[in-house]
């Protein structure tokens, strides 16, 4: 029992520096006692003659209409004597001071010990304050005093009570502190209050079962709840000391008329610990056609007399993070574990000892086998080529090593067959505790379904994590990597950038063969670190290796060596060119390329750079050298028709460097080389015979540096195509990162 803010000053309430907040009533000299229930004061009340004694606020404090406030006291007798009652009294005002009463709430008349003791538990009333109440005072009164009888008050309380968050009981129902009024006997029981034990407060409500069997006890009022909407309740339970009984949280629905939705009720059997309290919970949607709900309490009593005590009675709406696309028994483990399973390396229960949300979590223990895998059972529907956002909570125990976690997104076909899995890492350090990790992953083509998942790596065992609160939510940092059709190149889309807060970014293909990285080349340069100036961008990968598996590895930071990161999954292996032909691009200007069909390979000459100095008088002589250069050699290209011709022609003429590509059969590395002078022979005499013989002198060089100039595959001319006018432009792009890429 407590009020959650307390409207009184803590030296109102508590005495402990004087009793200047309080104004003596008739009949009642103050004092400052040394009795407490709290702290070393009390305010001391004595009657002047026999009677009733009571004290007032000095001040009246502010109120607002139509809330629920609860008000108490604890109240003891310097010198013992039977008799004696106390009372807690609100009076409501429309104004600071002066005017009239609107009204008075009066707590139950509670009966003090022929002691000393301190009377528990207190004096309590719960009520709402009228219309056009704005200030409020507090009366704490005994009666029954003989003249010159001193009666002590201490922890006054006055303010809104205590109610569970977002709970549609009134707080009496909650936690019964005034009486059993809220709940009514459905089946085989009877309730009233006890003081024999609670969770908070001081009472709590028995059910007591009038025969063995099933017994139902159920809210009075009904709850006001919307069809589709998915709803949790739960009670504290203490169970009787034979233990092993069942016990039954059940929501109950009903349409709008109040008749009972018949086969749609939500209930959950569980096996409390025997005379512990134990929180039993339920969660469900309310069915269609429901207007309103009853939680009901169900224990299967094993005997006639069996005495089942409650408290702490929840029901709200499910606190479904915003935004999530899992439902409350998927995201927190309020009610069971079985919404997710262990893949690998590890065992997993539901964990009432430590918990980020609620009173529960996953408590996942490492067997030391392999990594620990954890994924969600049932998936989620997701959308191809959008990003999705996994958020879990994960509990990382003291004395640990800086450790690796995985947020993982395992996509699904239509045939439930598993495609892929993307994963987001993150790095721990040894610190013990709660930690809120943010991954994002691009739902790739075909994907209609995505199991999240946790892996923690290279994990002890015998080691024990925690995961509760788990976001699913569409959208955040995705990288989208589609193959430029007939170029033989890679379009890398980028969204979510300004999530975070960073200021630069940076994008690397990775080789999965041997993991080496390297910058891509942009517009304004090499990708290694980019400013941040909107949550979209584009690079284009024209020197992407062909016929081998590539990611892309994307970074966001600030200050090093703090960062986020994603990679992207599953790796991507772009098409070869025939295998008679080889690939030939100018990488700072992409729209320069080509296919051309191979007549003859290279003859690679790497040549040696060194002296010979043959010494008189020895036979062997002295050579000084330097590295050999490197390779030259020249190839033959044919061209059949003048539109391939012109094309070579059109990549020679600048004299840029030039990548070539192979196939990868033919056990040539990809190379950038330098065109030296170039002979154009006819294959045949006769004049109107198109085929045509290149010999193309070669020589190795290294990556040129530059920035990418244009797009193969985009032109002016596209924009054309997609749009009758400048006014079609304006209406279907909002930005000239649309024009370029072709978004809307």
């Amino acid at each position: 029992m407590s009020v959650a803010s307390n409207l009184l000053s803590a030296n109102t309430s508590g005495l402990e520096t004087d009793i200047s907040g309080w104004t003596a009533g008739a009949n009642t000299t103050l004092s400052w006692s040394t009795r407490f229930y709290s702290g070393a004061h009390s305010l001391g009340m004595t009657a002047t003659a026999a009677g009733t004694a009571r004290a007032t606020t000095a001040a009246r404090v502010p109120v607002v209409a139509g809330t629920v406030y609860t008000a108490y006291a604890y109240f003891a007798l310097v010198v013992a004597a039977a008799g004696r009652t106390a009372t807690v009294t609100v009076d409501w005002y429309s104004a600071v001071t002066g005017g009239t009463v609107i009204s008075s709430s009066v707590s139950n008349t509670a009966a003090l010990p022929s002691a000393t003791a301190w009377a528990t538990p207190p004096p309590i009333f719960i009520a709402t304050a009228p219309a056009g109440a704005t200030y409020a005072s507090v009366t704490v009164a005994v009666a029954g005093l003989s003249a010159g009888a001193v009666a002590a008050v201490d922890v006054i309380s006055f303010g809104p009570p205590a109610l569970l968050p977002e709970n549609m009981l009134t707080y009496n129902t909650q936690g019964v502190e005034v009486d059993a009024s809220g709940w009514q006997n459905l089946k085989n029981c009877t309730t009233t209050t006890s003081a024999a034990d609670k969770v908070e407060g001081w009472l709590s409500l028995q059910v007591t079962a009038t025969a063995a069997g099933d017994t139902q006890a159920r809210t009075v009022a009904s709850y006001a709840v919307t069809p589709g909407t998915e709803y949790y309740s739960y009670a504290w339970v203490k169970s009787p000391a034979v233990g092993g009984l069942e016990y039954r949280t059940e929501v109950w629905w009903y349409d709008a008329t109040g008749t009972f939705i018949s086969g749609t009720l939500i209930t959950r059997s569980w096996t409390p610990p025997a005379a512990e309290w134990y929180r039993c919970a339920v969660i469900g949607k309310a069915p269609a056609l429901a207007a309103t709900a009853r939680v009901v309490l169900r224990p299967q009593a094993s005997v006639t007399g069996e005495i089942w005590l409650f408290d702490q009675v929840l029901f709200r709406a499910a606190p479904v993070i915003s935004g999530n696309l899992v439902g409350y028994s998927v995201q927190g483990f309020e009610v069971t574990a079985e919404e997710w399973l262990s893949e690998q390396g590890c065992t997993i229960s539901r964990d009432i000892t430590r918990s980020w949300e609620g009173g529960s979590s996953l408590t996942v223990l490492a067997d030391g086998t392999t990594d620990p895998i954890v994924r969600m059972v049932t998936g989620v529907p997701v959308v191809p080529r959008q990003v999705y956002t996994l958020n879990p909570r994960i509990y990382h125990p003291a004395g640990l090593p800086t450790r690796m976690i995985g947020l993982l997104f395992s996509w699904y076909d239509s045939a439930g067959v598993l495609m892929g899995t993307s994963q987001f890492r993150w790095i721990l350090n040894g610190n013990s505790g709660w930690r809120s990790l943010t991954g994002s992953a691009m739902s790739p083509d075909g994907a209609v379904t995505m199991a999240a998942g946790v892996r923690w790596f290279d994990a002890d065992v015998g080691t024990s994590f925690g995961l509760d609160q788990v976001l699913v939510a569409a959208g955040g940092l995705g990288i989208l990597v589609d193959p430029i059709p007939g170029e033989y190149a890679v379009r890398i889309s980028l969204q979510g950038l300004t999530q975070g807060g960073y200021a630069y970014w940076g994008l690397w293909r990775m080789l999965q063969s041997d993991g080496s990285m390297t910058p891509l080349r942009g517009a304004t340069g090499e990708t290694t670190q980019t400013p941040i100036t909107g949550d979209l961008a584009v690079v284009e990968d024209y020197e992407a290796p062909l016929g081998v598996p590539i990611q892309y590895y994307l970074k966001l930071w600030t200050t090093l060596p703090a960062y986020t990161s994603i990679t992207t999954e599953p790796p991507l292996i772009l098409d070869e060119p025939p295998i008679t032909h080889v690939v030939m691009k100018d990488p700072l200007s992409p729209a320069r390329r080509a296919a051309v069909m191979v007549g003859t390979l290279p003859d690679w000459q790497r040549t040696s750079r060194q002296g010979v100095s043959q010494v008189r008088g020895r036979a062997r002589p002295i050579v000084i050298s330097d590295v050999r250069s490197a390779a030259t050699g020249t190839m033959t290209l044919v061209t059949e028709t003048d539109e391939e011709r012109q094309r070579v022609n059109w990549l020679m003429e600048v004299g840029s460097t030039v990548l070539l590509q192979w196939p990868r059969t033919w056990g040539e590395q990809d190379i950038y080389v330098q065109i030296g002078d170039v002979t154009e022979k006819r294959a045949a005499r006769y004049a109107e015979y198109g085929d045509r013989e290149w010999d193309v002198p070669l020589i190795e060089v290294d990556r040129p540096v530059g920035v990418t100039v244009g797009s193969a595959d985009r032109t002016w001319a596209s924009v054309l195509a997609e749009n009758l006018d400048w006014l079609a432009v304006f209406t279907t792009c909002e930005s000239w990162l649309d024009v370029y890429t072709g978004g809307n």
